[in-house]
């Protein structure tokens, strides 16, 4: 096999080699999930946002998945310019393949920089209680959220 040959399949191979032996923790894992469901977010993403959602996933108002990235899509297309800033919580594991997450999400139209500017623009601030299952990666399979205040992110 030519050397450019073999450069370009070992470049194909070693990120799903890295894939398969992700020896993080599961806490680890869990946060870049959050992390991807907020770059989603800020992407206006649903279908990526949707990803992130187990096949048996039911929201607080009892909307499955697919009912769930429709009211993503509306959201998404009232809303031009999506900026969120989060913390979580808590990660607590119930077993080795579920484990609950509470997390603060702030929302605004503009770049939210730091903590010190949400006190300046008009965030929408929610707590969300997330339970999640592990198949090959963790995924949403139930999420409920309510308002919650600035002092969240103190």
């Amino acid at each position: 096999m030519k050397p450019v040959r073999r450069l370009i399949l070992l470049c194909l191979i070693l990120p799903l080699i890295k894939a398969c032996s992700d020896d993080s923790s599961p806490e680890d894992q869990i946060r870049r999930l959050i992390d991807s469901g907020v770059q989603a977010g800020e992407a206006r993403s649903a279908d990526d946002l949707g990803e992130l959602l187990h096949a048996n996933f039911v929201s607080q108002q009892g909307h499955n998945a697919r009912q769930s990235a429709r009211l993503l899509r509306a959201y998404f297309f009232r809303h031009r310019n999506v900026n969120l800033f989060s913390r979580i919580d808590d990660i607590e594991m119930l077993s080795a393949n579920q484990a609950s997450v509470s997390l603060y999400v702030a929302m605004a139209s503009t770049v939210i920089s730091d903590v010190s500017a949400l006190s300046s623009l008009s965030a929408r601030i929610y707590r969300f209680e997330l339970q999640l299952v592990k198949q090959d990666d963790w995924l949403i399979r139930h999420a409920s959220w309510e308002p919650a205040s600035i002092s969240a992110f103190e």
